[in-house]
């Protein structure tokens, strides 16, 4: 699983705000919201399912949980298809769509490889054992897959006179959107909501254009994050930039906090657990996420038991 959605995001903030709470069993004083409650039960699956392919943000309940609050309106399409999921079948076929496997195959096939055009998709070949490739459809940017030199390279893209014209600046706004034209290939990134796109210029007086926090800040290093009051924004890899992922913790009830580099949306106040592995309780799985105790049934989510040791020291359900 590579890389849990608009409609999975908008249910999160919809019950966040309507302020009806589930209690956690046996702790009293501990409350999450229902919204929370089915990311968390959602996630024991999500773990439950992953293997040793799959990112280690989802190889744990708790991981999933902390990657999803963060990043599930900028992996929209992932994260509405993932928290739809009644099976492990169903989340194999979220995380591995048919162009990502057409990439996979290819770049298997020819290792060395960097790039190709099959037909108008454009694949690229990336991670270990290509698990990372990618295929990008270029006539969703209004363009046909090909190549163009630059020096003794051959550099591979989508070549769309729409949005990259003749005399076009290598990088400008389209809308909140970010274009990208450099040695005629063309790239659109769209920016975060509640960010926008800023133009302007480089020290040499080159055209720039990056998505900017609603504070005025931007990403320029992968990896880095940072809060503005309870919006979380993480800074990830976008092609060859550093691009912005947010999330209003504060819609979720929850607090924006940076530990060690990384952003998380976390329990307001005092932790209510303690960040151990996840563990058994019969047949439920109980692990804290966030600062957040959870309890799943195994059988509610179409598994037969907690494992205790079902995924290397920390319980899962089987």
């Amino acid at each position: 699983m590579r890389s849990l959605a608009a409609a999975g995001a908008s249910l999160l903030v919809a019950a966040a705000c309507a302020g009806s709470t589930n209690r956690v069993p046996d702790l009293p004083g501990v409350e999450a919201s229902p919204a929370l409650v089915r990311v968390a039960k959602q996630c024991a699956l999500v773990a439950s399912c992953a293997d040793a392919h799959d990112s280690s943000a989802f190889r744990t309940p708790e991981a999933c949980f902390d990657w999803y609050v963060v990043n599930a309106r900028d992996e929209a399409p992932l994260a509405d298809c993932v928290m739809k999921a009644k099976s492990c079948a169903d989340l194999t076929s979220c995380t591995h769509a048919h162009a990502d496997l057409l990439a996979e195959s290819f770049c298997k096939a020819h290792p060395g490889v960097l790039s190709t055009c099959e037909g108008n998709k454009l694949l690229a070949c990336e991670g270990e054992g290509a698990s990372e490739s990618t295929a990008v459809d270029c006539a969703a940017l209004g363009g046909t897959c090909g190549e163009r030199k630059n020096g003794g390279l051959v550099v591979r893209g989508c070549i769309s006179a729409k949005l990259c014209p003749a005399n076009a600046p290598e990088h400008r706004c389209d809308g909140d959107a970010v274009v990208d034209c450099e040695d005629g290939i063309a790239d659109r990134n769209a920016c975060p909501l509640g960010s926008k796109c800023v133009a302007s210029t480089d020290a040499y007086g080159a055209a720039t254009a990056r998505c900017r926090s609603a504070a005025g800040r931007e990403c320029t290093l992968a990896g880095s994050a940072f809060c503005e009051g309870d919006v979380a924004y993480a800074c990830v890899q976008n092609g060859r930039f550093a691009g912005l992922h947010s999330s209003d913790c504060g819609a979720l009830g929850l607090a924006c906090v940076v530990r060690s580099g990384r952003v998380s949306c976390t329990h307001r106040g005092p932790a209510a657990c303690s960040p151990d592995p996840a563990s058994c309780l019969g047949d439920e799985l109980r692990f804290c996420a966030d600062g957040i105790p959870f309890r799943v049934s195994c059988k509610e989510i179409g598994m037969s038991t907690c494992d205790p040791a079902g995924g290397g020291g920390e319980a899962l359900c089987k």
